[in-house]
């Protein structure tokens, strides 16, 4: 077994930490399926991260709506930033994008 720190899951919405989630800060363990794009952010239908089980969060774990996801470890210079949103909710906001670019 390694003595390497494991990297951890934060999740942001609006640039705020959501510190009170109770899942904030836990051991990252993978993303779901890929869900596409919104700009340059990779976003994922869920996140897994250890608890006293493994946890699969999903936007309906955050009232519904889509969050940041930073991953990071103290072996990392900078985090790594991903989106937890499904389908619907990108395909939403990339619509919204392309009519906000064409006006």
């Amino acid at each position: 077994m390694s003595n390497r720190p494991q990297p951890r899951a934060y999740f942001y919405r609006n640039g705020i930490e959501l510190s009170g989630h109770p899942c904030n800060g836990r051991p990252f363990l993978g993303f779901g399926i890929f869900t596409g794009t919104v700009g340059k952010c990779s976003c994922f239908a869920s996140v897994t991260v250890r608890t006293t089980v493994d946890d699969k969060l999903t936007e309906a774990d955050f009232n519904g709506e889509p969050v940041m996801v930073k991953v990071w470890s103290p072996e990392q210079v900078k985090p790594a930033w991903f989106a937890v949103a499904n389908v619907e909710t990108v395909d939403t906001v990339n619509r919204k994008q392309r009519q906000h670019s064409r006006k």
